[in-house]
């Protein structure tokens, strides 16, 4: 990856932090212009334009990236955060496939699990999100 989108990628974080939205997109939207297979900066750039309101635009970018993932980490990365993308904009069965995808990954399977329960409360799983979050706290406690 070069410097110049590792740089555009740190102006978007920080555009991120102190809330400058428009700013963010810009800055992560040149770092992934400029490296196609940068995880990080996809995923900051789709969390600041999911922060922006478009929920839709935001799952784009991720699953545009799926396929570009440099690791089977960063896929996860871009699943889990596909998940909480579709579940802020509403489209709970496809978070369900998202995040069911980044639990694959041992090292998402807590977030995975924390946000399946999310899910399922939504969906008036109640069983199902108690289920879910009692895996993410074994998960996270270390006796999975």
């Amino acid at each position: 990856m070069s410097t110049v989108a590792r740089r555009y990628y740190d102006r978007g974080v920080k555009a991120i932090a102190s809330a400058d939205l428009d700013s963010a997109q810009e800055n992560l939207r040149a770092a992934v212009d400029l490296a196609p297979n940068f995880g990080n900066a996809r995923v900051a750039y789709a969390i600041a334009v999911a922060k922006a309101g478009d929920c839709p635009r935001a799952a784009q970018i991720l699953r545009g990236g799926l396929g570009r993932a440099s690791s089977p980490i960063s896929a996860a990365a871009m699943h889990a955060t596909l998940g909480d993308v579709l579940t802020l904009g509403g489209d709970f069965f496809g978070a369900e496939e998202a995040f069911r995808a980044a639990g694959a990954v041992p090292s998402y399977a807590a977030r995975s699990a924390s946000g399946l329960a999310r899910v399922y409360f939504k969906l008036g799983r109640h069983a199902d999100a108690v289920a879910e979050l009692k895996k993410a706290a074994r998960i996270s406690a270390g006796k999975a």
